[in-house]
């Protein structure tokens, strides 16, 4: 009874192993099975035993898919009663070269499945890789599953291995079969709230249409920003596909009705703040919206309504807006109180560019410390913007450009006349896996035949948290005959950024900005600094200091934004 009690014990403590092999792959494949296995010291070592020809077994098992069919191990094992690990010094032989491939693809023409029948790396003469075998086959079936190939299947799928030989045939017939088309969309509502043809022409499916899993995830993401739905749910049903067809149910439950936030805050720009937000999503089953806004903070006052009416044709592409509000500003250098009511039209054109067709009519008093003066001013414009990344939330590469042209004119309803052009892009770019390169750069001009009579709303200021950092908010422009600033006609500000993350939710970064808001003479004014960046469950928070470094004062200052880097 010792005896046994001994044994169990010897051979049921912790054991460790060495694998000595030339491949350092095949070495952590060998580990990671033998985590599971237990071997007994003196058995082992015997090639005639089970545990060695299990642990054989296992080892080939480990290298096979990298190509190696004559690996041998030899087994060394101190005394039985020191056996705390085991070495294995691992042979691997030749390499497994490819004699015969026979890969194919049967009866389809996709060229999606051509690319990678034709690209693989599974050539006659070529030493036999077992993974990208594997991973040929999940490519394949990754395409038929994004295309709606729902009878795809491999009629032969093999690997025939000659290890006395060196040699394994290959033979991997894929027959995708027909691509489906949707039959028919049948859309299911728990209750009514929109009308079935404003949903569907925001769906925008038809029968007779091929569609993709990438379509119908970005559908579902359309339809979720809408704010008319609490979930959008797919279903194919299989079980009842008929000549190449499949019908597409869409089931979609409502979102609240209203929903109100109130928000607390501190910006370096506008100090305390607080917000109010209040939306009706369904004013009626047209989808017409209702949104609102009231913010209030040291320096300004806002309050701000909208009136969306979706396009009855394209809703999901065209809609129009009725805007009322009215700001209160008060700065060390300009006192204004406007009130503007809007009428805009918005378009989205190949789901990439945004255009919105606009008239403003702006009233606006306004006190720059020489100047006082009150405009009525009807301005129609036009802005053109396109958005391009990899990831909205945290973007590795991407950008987005904007651009707007406004004006008005005496001959219609104005105070004065001017013309005004703005442009602004933002840029990111990926250095490897951890590091950023952020670009920003934003220009406007200003023509006009009595800059005096602009409101202060259509001049330009530079300075703070969005635009030069390290100078005060909106500080920069041309100084009136009292020394105040007074804005300007032209604006000219770009930023360089270098970001480093550190962390998974993580980052520092260092930056220059430099610009100016003028009229006349352009004065280049710079700023360096640094910062660091947490990636919030709400969005990138920045926390930065920046320092003015042609100018008579030298004082730091901080910045906090919140938000998307496009």
């Amino acid at each position: 009874m010792m005896w046994v009690l001994v044994l169990l014990s010897m051979t049921s403590h912790a054991m460790s192993y060495k694998v000595e092999v030339s491949n350092d792959r095949i070495k952590d494949n060998v580990l990671a099975f033998l985590e599971t296995k237990t071997y007994d010291c003196m058995a082992i070592t015997s090639t005639i035993s089970r545990q060695y020809q299990d642990l054989l077994s296992l080892v080939q098992s480990a290298a096979q898919p990298f190509g190696y069919f004559n690996t041998e191990v030899k087994v060394q094992a101190p005394p039985q009663a020191n056996c705390e690990t085991i070495t294995l010094n691992i042979n691997l032989g030749p390499l497994t070269i490819i004699n015969q491939s026979n890969i194919q693809l049967i009866e389809n023409d996709d060229k999606d499945f051509i690319q990678l029948i034709s690209q693989h790396e599974l050539q006659s003469g070529q030493p036999l890789k077992q993974l990208k075998y594997e991973r040929l086959k999940a490519q394949l079936l990754d395409v038929a599953n994004e295309k709606f190939y729902l009878d795809a299947s491999f009629t032969s799928q093999k690997i025939d291995a000659y290890p006395e030989k060196n040699q394994a045939d290959i033979s991997l017939l894929f027959k995708p079969g027909p691509r489906y088309k949707i039959s028919h969309v049948k859309i299911e509502i728990d209750e009514p709230f929109l009308t079935v043809d404003l949903i569907n022409k925001m769906i925008n499916l038809k029968a007779d249409q091929y569609i993709t899993q990438s379509q119908l995830y970005q559908l579902k993401q359309k339809l979720n920003s809408y704010g008319y739905f609490n979930q959008v749910l797919f279903d194919i049903d299989e079980s009842a596909k008929d000549n190449a067809t499949v019908p597409l149910t869409i089931k979609v439950t409502p979102a609240a009705k209203y929903d109100y936030s109130v928000g607390f805050g501190y910006s370096t720009d506008r100090g305390a703040k607080a917000s109010f937000k209040y939306n009706n999503h369904r004013i009626n089953d047209r989808g017409h919206q209702f949104n609102s806004h009231l913010n209030l903070s040291q320096l300004s006052n806002e309050m701000a309504t909208a009136y969306k009416i979706p396009s009855s044709e394209r809703p999901a592409s065209k809609w129009y807006n009725i805007q009322l509000g009215y700001r209160d500003e008060q700065t060390d250098n300009v006192d204004s109180q406007t009130s503007k009511l809007g009428f805009s039209e918005t378009r989205i054109h190949n789901n990439r560019w945004q255009n919105i067709n606009f008239i403003d009519i702006l009233h606006e008093t306004f006190d720059t410390g020489v100047e006082q003066g009150e405009s009525l001013l009807v301005v129609p414009g036009i802005s053109w913007s396109l958005t391009d990344a990899d990831s909205l939330a945290r973007p590795s590469r991407g950008f987005k450009i904007q651009t707007e042209l406004k004006g008005a004119s005496e001959d219609v309803l104005s105070d004065a006349s001017f013309a005004q052009l703005t442009l602004s892009g933002k840029f990111i770019h990926s250095l490897g896996d951890s590091n950023r390169l952020l670009y920003r750069a934003q220009f406007g001009a200003t023509a006009s035949s009595d800059f005096d009579e602009m409101p202060t709303t259509y001049r330009f200021f530079a300075g703070g948290d969005q635009s030069i950092r390290g100078f005060d908010y909106e500080s920069i422009s041309p100084f009136n005959a009292s020394g105040d600033l007074a804005g300007g006609k032209h604006l000219a500000v770009g930023s360089i950024e270098f970001e480093h993350q550190f962390a998974p939710q993580w980052a520092v970064a260092a930056f220059t900005d430099f610009g100016d808001a003028f009229s006349s003479q352009f004065d280049f004014k710079y700023s360096v600094g640094a910062g660091v960046r947490w990636f919030s469950p709400i969005g990138p928070v920045r926390v930065d200091v920046g320092v003015p470094l042609n100018q008579d004062s030298t004082d730091f200052r901080l910045h906090v934004t919140i938000g998307p880097d496009l």
